[in-house]
């Protein structure tokens, strides 16, 4: 506190020293310009005002110099500014001079004050005079930082506009705006900048990325499961077309619901990790019959977030069917995983993606599954030898069931122009699809394990696939 009053009194009396005890500059004095740089727009969270900054500079140029532009330009040895903002939109919580003294230099004075309407800067360079600084272009002299207030913008509904402005108010006694030159103070003009703070809401979609068609053994259907992923993306984003940046997501949670009576979750992994890697700090999912939770905390320190530009994994969700009404069926089933609040009811896990402190609702895109069930096996389309892989022994093996008797479990795997029979012509598609430049591989399924539905043939078993 001493020091702070020390620091203050000596501005004071240097200040004093420079404006009263130098000689009075004639009338062709320099002319100088004094810029606040501020950001035109700054878009906010309605919901958290307050976790919105913006940062700012000072800007000095001598648009013209001594004697109407015929003299060198000035040596600045300081200078003091007062810059006031609306306290009711703004909080000024740091603000510091920028300039870079010369090798071997120091600046020996540059000291600030804070209040709730703006803030106050003094410079001197060098008490005794060893460094000045001259002007050719603009000079960053200043930078600050400020916050949004809550309140008013709290409630805002539309643009609000709002003034940095220079200020000779500020302070007791107050500080005045002006550049010491050769020992006289000369002011500048006041250069207010105008800002418009935004009201803008993230927009962002969960969606649940799942098989179209799920198909399963008539018999067993519990011997079937799949995998669903929950992805988040952010759709909307603030400025003229969305041209602004994306959100900095904190975390945020989910619920995803289904029919208890088809599915049953068996687990859930979560697939968010931060920049080096690291897990969530807060990573709880939770299992119920008719669905399962997730709830997310990135960092608790903020330290690291994360930006959702398309599509992204949040989680996978492992599911596997279940007999009751799907045994015996003949007929396609279907149903869906959808985004829901009320998986569970104590407490309810909400949907929201947290950003600036703010929970944002997003929208939601739910997955829409077929349970086809189908007889027999699933097959490799082609794979006579049923290994798994096409090779030229499969082309044989067509050939040696058509003329050699062999026998084979699963004609479905022979039948490659898919004609509903077999004949000679599929052990040479199989040869080709091997051989012959340009031909394509077999019609699914292929290369992995499915099922064809269409076809009169039979798939009694099938080595290579479950």
């Amino acid at each position: 506190m001493t020091n702070n009053k020390l620091k203050t009194t000596l501005i004071l009396l240097t200040s004093g020293f420079l404006i009263f005890a130098a000689p009075t500059l004639q009338a062709q004095d320099p002319v100088f310009d004094l810029t606040i740089s501020a950001p035109a727009e700054v878009f906010y969270n309605p919901a958290s005002p307050e976790s919105t900054s913006l940062q700012g500079s000072i800007f000095l140029d001598e648009a013209q110099t001594a004697n109407g532009g015929a003299d060198p330009a000035s040596e600045i040895q300081g200078f003091s500014l007062g810059i006031a903002h609306d306290p009711s939109l703004l909080s000024v919580t740091g603000a510091g001079c920028t300039i870079t003294p010369p090798p071997g230099q120091n600046l020996d004075f540059c000291t600030q004050n804070l209040y709730s309407d703006g803030f106050t800067i003094g410079v001197v360079l060098s008490f005794v005079g060893s460094w000045t600084i001259v002007i050719t272009e603009p000079l960053e002299v200043v930078s600050m930082t400020y916050q949004l207030a809550a309140g008013a913008l709290s409630t805002a509904t539309g643009p609000t506009a709002t003034t940095l402005a220079t200020t000779d108010l500020l302070g007791a006694p107050p500080t005045v705006n002006v550049v010491v030159v050769d020992g006289a103070s000369i002011p500048w003009p006041s250069n207010p900048t105008e800002m418009t703070l935004i009201p803008f809401v993230p927009e962002f979609e969960l969606s649940a990325a799942a098989p179209d068609v799920i198909y399963y053994p008539e018999a067993n259907p519990a011997a079937e499961t799949f995998t669903a992923v929950v992805n988040l993306q952010e759709i909307l984003l603030p400025g003229g077309g969305g041209t602004g940046e994306y959100s900095a997501v904190q975390g945020g949670s989910f619920g995803l619901n289904h029919d208890s009576t088809l599915l049953e979750a068996t687990a859930v992994t979560t697939l968010v990790s931060g920049p080096a890697s690291e897990p969530p700090d807060f990573n709880e999912a939770a299992i119920y019959p008719n669905g399962v939770t997730l709830g997310l905390v990135f960092d608790f320190l903020n330290e690291w977030t994360l930006t959702y530009e398309d599509p992204t994994p949040l989680a996978s969700v492992d599911y596997q069917l279940l007999p009751g009404a799907l045994i015996g069926n003949t007929s396609t089933t279907t149903t869906s995983l959808t985004f829901s609040n009320t998986v569970a009811s104590n407490p309810p896990v909400d949907l929201v993606i947290v950003v600036d402190g703010a929970s944002n609702a997003p929208s939601v895109i739910d997955a829409n599954i077929d349970l086809v069930p189908f007889t027999g096996s699933r097959f490799i389309r082609g794979d006579s030898t049923q290994n798994g892989s096409l090779d030229l022994s499969d082309g044989i093996g067509v050939l040696a069931y058509l003329f050699q008797g062999e026998p084979n479990t699963c004609l479905k795997s022979l039948d490659m122009n898919q004609s509903g029979n077999i004949s000679i012509s599929d052990g040479v598609l199989v040869l080709c699809s091997l051989f012959c430049a340009g031909t394509p591989p077999p019609s699914a399924p292929y290369p992995d394990c499915g099922v064809d539905l269409n076809s009169p043939l039979t798939c009694e078993s099938f080595t290579a696939c479950p």
